[in-house]
């Protein structure tokens, strides 16, 4: 039997290590990241979405989505990003401050195993290259499908080191429609797109 503070002690080491790395994540992280939105997120419709980012770290999918050439997103796209490292949201913060295209955004600390929001609250769900960090995915997963609407779109990237992808595909394969697994050699991460299927 694992000991119960298992799960607490890996949040921890989690929160310490992003806490830390704020200062010089976008640097490191901001190419690599902005390919996989590049590659897999381009057609993706923001209009008249209400969205979570679950892991949003310092934002690089919102300034991503506020760079897009659409002046109608400021009105019609409600963001919510959420993130358990309270460093990486105060940066995150103060970027929107700077970024032009003002889309209406809220940032939330928070557990994505423990998600602070209402059933059936989103209609596009991402969550990118944040769910290997959890100490149990699948409870992870439970809490993102259990906020999304009847048909939203979920877009996710998970790294594929030590990733049990069968085991996610089974988990996902009766809550989805349009259930798309790509693995993409020049990218760490496996990535999966589909539509919420709750009925």
């Amino acid at each position: 039997m694992k000991p119960l503070n298992e799960e607490s002690d890996k949040k921890k080491i989690i929160i310490e290590k992003y806490n830390s790395t704020s200062s010089f994540y976008d640097d490191r992280y901001r190419k690599i990241q902005n390919e996989k939105f590049e590659l897999h997120f381009k057609n993706t419709n923001f209009n008249s979405k209400t969205l979570l980012d679950a892991g949003c770290g310092t934002g690089l999918l919102f300034e991503y989505i506020s760079s897009l050439n659409d002046n109608n997103l400021g009105r019609t796209l409600r963001y919510i990003g959420t993130d358990i490292s309270w460093k990486m949201l105060k940066h995150f913060y103060n970027k929107t401050k700077k970024i032009k295209n003002k889309i209406n955004s809220n940032l939330i600390l928070g557990d994505i195993e423990n998600l602070p929001f209402r059933e059936d609250k989103f209609n596009l769900i991402f969550s990118i290259t944040t769910l290997q960090n959890l100490h149990d995915l699948k409870k992870g997963l439970k809490e993102i499908i259990g906020v999304g609407k009847e048909n939203a779109a979920l877009k996710l990237s998970i790294l594929r080191k030590q990733l049990k992808l069968e085991e996610v595909i089974a988990y996902l394969n009766s809550r989805m429609i349009n259930l798309k697994i790509e693995i993409v050699e020049d990218v760490e991460d496996v990535f999966i797109q589909g539509n919420l299927n709750k009925n």
